[in-house]
C-alpha cells in the first residue's frame, strides 16, 4: 500500500507545474476541512480528512488549476458537514464555490436503470458542460473510493463496482484519461469477477519474468535500431492492464492468457510527427509487422484528443518466445494527451493559473448530450441515447475533405449526414464510402471516406427511424416529421384513417369530421380533431386504434357481419324478388361475367344485368352503367363462399432485406391457416428496401386486418396496406 498522502505532499506535488502556487490559500482549504471533519472516520477507522488529500493527490497527477485543487480538498465539506456555501465564498472567493456546488448537485451518481437515477446522470453531463473540472474531482473521489472499496459493507460493494465501470470508466476513456480509467476498470474486475481476476493476476505472475526479458530486450534492440537511423527516441515497455486482458480474452475466445499475442506494448516518444512516420518506417523494414494491425492515430485522431501510431510487430524477440509485440508511435505532446488526456488541453488565462478552460472543440460531444438532456423528456429515452452516444465503441470516419467525424459503431450514412449538417440529413438521397454505393443502412467502417450525396427533392423517410442508431439523427428526423405544414399532415392523416374506416365499410370523414366528435368518451371540438388526424399524419397516433375508438365496436360487428353476408344493397328504385339471386361462382346455374366498366371485386356491393345470350354482368351498385340500362333486367347478386375463403386481396409489405424475413412472414400466413396464391419480392436499385406483393384468400375482412397488424411487427417492415 501507498504511503498516506499528507497536505505538504500535495503541495510539493502541485509546485512542480504550478510555480505561483499560493501555499497559503491551499494550507487554509486542508486546515478548514480538517475542522469540518473533525470527528468523522471512513469505514477503514482513518480520519475523513485522509480522504479528500488522497482524492487532491489523485487529481495532481492531472495538473489542475490551483482552484479544483482546493476544491477537491472541500469537496465533501457542503455535503457532510454543517458548513454553508456563503462561508466558502467569503473565505475561498467566487471562483471555488461553482466547483463545490456543482458536485453537491451531481450528488452520488448511481446507475441502476432506476428513474431517479438516470436523473443523476442528466445532473452529471449538465455538469461536464459547465465546467470540466466538476467531473476530473468527481473522477479522482470515485478512484479513492474505489481503492478502498474492501471497507465498505460487502452488500454495496457489487453495486458501487458496477456503477464504477458502467459509468466513471468509460468517462474516464471518452475524456482520454486512461489512466484513470484502467485503474477504475482493474478494480471494478477485482470485485466483481474476482476468480477471473485471480486466475489472470496468477497467469500473469508465472508470466512477469519472461516479459520483462522481452520488454528490456526490444527496448534495447528498437532504440539501437532507430539510433543507427538518426532517430532518437524514448522507448519504454508496459504490460496490459488485467480487464483489458479479460476483455481481449472473451472477444477473441480464448482460455488463457498465454494464448494471446499482444499483452505488451512499446511506446516510443520522438520528437516530431515526421519523425513518427519515419520511424515507423525503420521498424517496419527491419521487423515484420502483422497485416490489419496497423492504425494511424495521428492522421485520424480519437475524439478525445489521442494520436499515435500503432503497428504490431514479429522477430523483435527472437531468442525469447518470438511473441507479437504492439509497438505505438508518438511525439511527446502526443503523450501528454495519452496520460492527461482533457486536462493536457488546459489553458491558463492568468499568469498564477487561477482560471482555466478547454478549448471548446474538444467538449463539443459533451454539449450534444446537454442538447439531447433538454430535448428528450422520457428518461428511459435518456439513458438509450447515452448507451449509444457516450458508452458504445466508436468509429471515426472522414469526409471528402479529410474532416474526421466521431460516431458509434454500426452508424449509417443517415447517422453520418445527421452529424454533418440537419439540412444534410434531410436532403440524403445516397451515400459513396471510400468511392463506392452503399445503401443508407450500410453500417460503416472504421476509417472510410464518406460521402454523402443530396437532392433538393429528397425528404426524410420514416423507414430511416428503424436503422438510425444516433439519438441527434432520430431527433432530427422525428423534428422534421413534426414540424412539417399542419395542413399537409392532416390530409395524410385523414386518407389514412378514411382507409381504415372503407375496410369497416363506413362512410369517409365529412368535412366537420363528425365521427371524431367524441372518442374515449370526451368531446373534442374541431381543432382537436384536426389535432387527432396530425397526429396520424406523422405517426404518432396509430390509424387502426384509432378508427377502432370511434366506431363502436357493436357496429364495428355489424359492420363485419355485413361483410362476411356480402348482402347487397338494392340499386335505387329497383325491387328484386327475393328467390332471384345470383351467386357469383355459378352455382344457381347463372353464367356470369365480371363488368369491364367498373370491375367489381369481391366485398364490392354489386348488381347483376342480364343479357341476351350471355348470362349475367355483375357492375358495382355505384356504377354510372347501371343508370342508362333497362332496369326490369336487373337482378339481386352477391357474392358466394368458396370453400372456407370468400374473397381474395393483395397485401404490399413494404421492408428491408434481412436473412429470414420471407421465412417470418410466411409463418403469418401459414399460423392462420391463409394460402399464398402470388407472391413478387422486389428490391429497390442499389438499396436493400423494397416491396413484397402477397395475394391471399381471406374468410372476411377481420381476418385480413388482424394478419396486417401481425405483419407490422416482423422487424424489418415497416409498411403493409391493401392493394
Amino acid at each position: 500500500m501507498s504511503k498516506a498522502a499528507t497536505i505538504n505532499d500535495i503541495i510539493k506535488g502541485a509546485k512542480e507545474y504550478l510555480p505561483h502556487l499560493n501555499e497559503k490559500r491551499v494550507m487554509e482549504a486542508y486546515e478548514f476541512a480538517r475542522m469540518a471533519h473533525e470527528g468523522q472516520k471512513r469505514n477503514s477507522g482513518e480520519p475523513y480528512i485522509q480522504h479528500p488529500l488522497e482524492v487532491a493527490k489523485i487529481l495532481i497527477t492531472l495538473h489542475p488549476d490551483e482552484d479544483s485543487i482546493i476544491a477537491a480538498l472541500l469537496h465533501d465539506v457542503l455535503e457532510d458537514t454543517e458548513h454553508t456555501a456563503d462561508e466558502i465564498k467569503k473565505k475561498f472567493g467566487d471562483t471555488v464555490l461553482p466547483l463545490l456546488t456543482g458536485l453537491e448537485k451531481l450528488g452520488k451518481v448511481y446507475y441502476r436503470g432506476e428513474e431517479r437515477q438516470i436523473e443523476n446522470l442528466r445532473k452529471m453531463f449538465i455538469a461536464m458542460a459547465k465546467d470540466i473540472r466538476v467531473i476530473l474531482i468527481k473522477l479522482a473521489d470515485r478512484t479513492h473510493n474505489m481503492r478502498t472499496l474492501q471497507f465498505v459493507p460487502e452488500h454495496k460493494r457489487e453495486r458501487i463496482a458496477q456503477e464504477t465501470l458502467t459509468v466513471y470508466a468509460p468517462i474516464a476513456g471518452r475524456l482520454g484519461i486512461y489512466k484513470v480509467k484502467n485503474e477504475l476498470e482493474d478494480l471494478c474486475f477485482q470485485f466483481l469477477d474476482p476468480e477471473n481476476y485471480k486466475r489472470i493476476a496468477k497467469e500473469m505472475q508465472d508470466m512477469t519474468k519472461t516479459q520483462q526479458d522481452i520488454i528490456k530486450v526490444s527496448t534495447r534492440i528498437l532504440t539501437q535500431t532507430l539510433k543507427k537511423d538518426g532517430i532518437q527516441a524514448e522507448v519504454e515497455g508496459r504490460i496490459k492492464h488485467f480487464y483489458s486482458i479479460f476483455k481481449k480474452m472473451k472477444r477473441k475466445e480464448k482460455n488463457y492468457v498465454a494464448d494471446l499475442y499482444d499483452v505488451l506494448a512499446l511506446r516510443l516518444i520522438v520528437g516530431s510527427e515526421a519523425e513518427c512516420y519515419q520511424a515507423l518506417g525503420i521498424i517496419h523494414k527491419h521487423f515484420t509487422p502483422l497485416p490489419r494491425r496497423f492504425k494511424d492515430y495521428i492522421a485520424v485522431p480519437k475524439p478525445n484528443g489521442y494520436q499515435s501510431l500503432h503497428t504490431t510487430l514479429v522477430g523483435l524477440c527472437p531468442n525469447i518466445n518470438n511473441q507479437p509485440i504492439e509497438v505505438q508511435i508518438r511525439t511527446n505532446e502526443m503523450d501528454l494527451v495519452s496520460k492527461y488526456g482533457i486536462a493536457a488541453h488546459w489553458q491558463y488565462k492568468e499568469l498564477k493559473g487561477r482560471s482555466i478552460a478547454v478549448p471548446e472543440d474538444k467538449l463539443s460531444w459533451v454539449q450534444g448530450l446537454v442538447e439531447l438532456h433538454e430535448s428528450l423528456k422520457s428518461n428511459t429515452e435518456f439513458l438509450e441515447s447515452l448507451n449509444v452516444d457516450m458508452f458504445k465503441d466508436r468509429i471515426f470516419v472522414l469526409t471528402p475533405k479529410g474532416d474526421v467525424f466521431d460516431l458509434p459503431v454500426d452508424a449509417t450514412p443517415v447517422d453520418f449526414a445527421y452529424a454533418l449538417h440537419s439540412d444534410v440529413g434531410h436532403r440524403c438521397k445516397g451515400a459513396k464510402a471510400n468511392g463506392q454505393i452503399v445503401p443508407l443502412n450500410y453500417p460503416l467502417k472504421n476509417g472510410q471516406v464518406v460521402e454523402i450525396l443530396t437532392s433538393p427533392k429528397v425528404e426524410p423517410n420514416r423507414y430511416w427511424l428503424s436503422f438510425v442508431v444516433t439519438s441527434h439523427a432520430k431527433q432530427r428526423i422525428k423534428h422534421w416529421f413534426n414540424s412539417q405544414d399542419k395542413g399537409n399532415l392532416v390530409k395524410i392523416g385523414r386518407e389514412m384513417l378514411n382507409g381504415q374506416l372503407k375496410r369497416y365499410g363506413e362512410k369517409p370523414l365529412d368535412p366537420s369530421l363528425s365521427l371524431l366528435k367524441v372518442m374515449d368518451g370526451q368531446k373534442l371540438g374541431i381543432k382537436e380533431r384536426e389535432y387527432v388526424l396530425e397526429k396520424i399524419g406523422n405517426g404518432s397516433m396509430d390509424v387502426v386504434t384509432i378508427a377502432k375508438k370511434i366506431i363502436p365496436e357493436a357496429k364495428r360487428k355489424t359492420l363485419v357481419k355485413a361483410a362476411n353476408n356480402n348482402s347487397a344493397v338494392l340499386v335505387e328504385g329497383v325491387k328484386f324478388d327475393k328467390k332471384d339471386e345470383v351467386l357469383i361462382t355459378g352455382e344457381k346455374g347463372f353464367k356470369t361475367q365480371i363488368a369491364s366498366c367498373c370491375q367489381p371485386k369481391p366485398r364490392n356491393p354489386i348488381v347483376g344485368y342480364t343479357t341476351r345470350g350471355s348470362g349475367v354482368t355483375v357492375h358495382k351498385q355505384d356504377c354510372k352503367m347501371l343508370k342508362g340500362l333497362a332496369k326490369e333486367r336487373l337482378i339481386k347478386s352477391s357474392w358466394a363462399s368458396e370453400k372456407t375463403h370468400e374473397f381474395q386481396a393483395t397485401i404490399v409489405i413494404e421492408r428491408r432485406s434481412r436473412i429470414g424475413l420471407l421465412r417470418d412472414v410466411a409463418d403469418v400466413f401459414a399460423s392462420n391457416h391463409l394460402p399464398i396464391l402470388e407472391l413478387e419480392n422486389m428490391r429497390h436499385t442499389g438499396t436493400d428496401v423494397g416491396e413484397m406483393t402477397i395475394l391471399s384468400s381471406f374468410d372476411r375482412p377481420e381476418t385480413m386486418l388482424f394478419v396486417m397488424d401481425q405483419l407490422k411487427q416482423i422487424p424489418g417492415v415497416f409498411k403493409v396496406q391493401e392493394k
